[in-house]
């Protein structure tokens, strides 16, 4: 993972992940083909969890005060869920990393589509129903738990409310570092018990605490850019570039 070509992915994956946290939800989508260049099977999760993290501490320290706590609520037990449903999934595949970088690719582009129709439609808000809630909780809960990649997921829930992109930042900055935290022993109870091996590995968390520098150096990039940035054609970015990662994956 320290081939300079491992490097320079990481570092651009890092620096994605940290602007995606602090001024661009969303946008750690493309964080997830980049980091499967590098690693496979278990280790595009596991090697992804880490640098989100280091860049939760800072979304939450920063934007903590905005989040809206009222629209969390309702996701628990369907999160849950969702992850009930991503640990079957990892128990059902095993060690067939291929199968892995598919379902990946395949989540990673419906994720784009999902971005897309959601800036075709511009819905007018609307307040959450318990529909909304078992939805996109359930399918939150299995997108973050299988590839990282529950951005557009839950952006889509809370865009959908009228949130201004302080709250939108801070809530799903709060959403993330609870549901990342919550991945931890899951992840390292199935490396352990289950055929398909880790998701993380001496190698990797190496490659983590190298990658934090980048990480910081985009959250801050982020901050800085949060009311600045026209987001829309960052976002339009991403979706391409993410795509192109997706359908990578499959082929």
């Amino acid at each position: 993972m320290f081939t300079a070509e491992a490097i320079v992915i990481g570092i651009v994956a890092a620096l994605v992940v940290g602007l995606s946290k602090t001024a661009l939800p969303g946008a750690g989508l493309l964080s997830v083909p980049l980091i499967a260049m590098i690693v496979d099977g278990r280790l595009i999760a596991g090697a992804s969890l880490p640098l989100l993290m280091v860049a939760d501490v800072f979304a939450v320290s920063w934007y903590r005060q905005h989040a809206r706590w009222d629209l969390l609520t309702p996701l628990v037990v369907w999160v849950g869920v969702g992850f009930g449903l991503g640990i079957s999934f990892y128990v059902a595949v095993g060690s067939s990393l291929r199968v892995i970088d598919v379902a990946i690719g395949v989540i990673v582009l419906a994720m784009v589509a999902l971005q897309l129709w959601r800036m075709w439609r511009r819905r007018p808000p609307a307040p959450s129903t318990p529909r909304d809630a078992v939805v996109y909780g359930a399918a939150g809960g299995f997108t973050t738990f299988v590839s990282n990649s529950a951005g557009p997921v839950v952006n889509t829930y809370l865009v959908g409310l009228g949130l201004g992109k302080h709250e939108l930042v801070g809530t799903s900055a709060w959403f993330y570092f609870a549901v990342n935290v919550a991945k931890i022993p899951f992840y390292i109870a199935l490396g352990a018990f289950t055929a398909g091996g880790s998701f993380f590995t001496g190698a990797t968390l190496l490659w983590n605490l190298a990658m934090v520098p980048a990480v910081v150096a985009g959250v801050y990039a982020g901050r800085w850019a949060l009311p600045r940035i026209p987001q829309q054609t960052f976002v339009v970015l991403v979706l391409v570039l993410s795509a192109a990662g997706g359908i990578k994956l499959l082929s």
